[in-house]
């Protein structure tokens, strides 16, 4: 069999890690595992690597200068903020123009989704209940059905 488009074969091989969406004080609403890890050290290590992100967010949700990739030896780091105070963090073998597609389409179909959720969590005073976004995953196997 001949493909035609190979570079495209190449973008759609790529593999995603994790999807997490941080509000902005910080706090995690949603996470989705796409690779199931049974070694504990990788989850220690990518556990303390997103408290570490987590906090970055919360300083950047907010201004002009925003991180979009983080990358390392393995993995890029994609992230995508919304002004209504909610950034989505795509962990990945490689960035590539459709994952970030893919991440702009999922961000907006969450918010629409969650609206009134992320509105009346704008106060930083008021509690979130974090079960709330608990049908985040029929978003993400909408979006990233191809890579699950």
């Amino acid at each position: 069999m001949l493909v035609k488009k190979p570079e495209l074969f190449l973008e759609l091989t790529k593999k995603i890690y994790y999807l997490n969406i941080y509000h902005k004080s910080g706090i995690l609403l949603y996470s989705y595992k796409f690779i199931p890890t049974t070694n504990e050290i990788d989850s220690t290590i990518w556990g303390n690597i997103l408290i570490g992100i987590n906090h970055i967010l919360s300083e950047f949700i907010d201004t002009k200068d925003q991180i979009e990739v983080l990358q390392t030896d393995n993995s890029d780091i994609i992230v995508n903020y919304d002004e209504i105070g909610f950034a989505v963090v795509l962990i990945t073998n490689h960035k590539n123009a459709i994952l970030k597609n893919l991440m702009e389409k999922f961000a907006e179909d969450f918010k629409n989704k969650y609206k009134s959720e992320l509105t009346e969590i704008q106060d930083l005073n008021k509690l979130i209940n974090v079960s709330e976004f608990k049908e985040t995953k029929d978003i993400v196997e909408k979006y990233f059905q191809m890579y699950l």
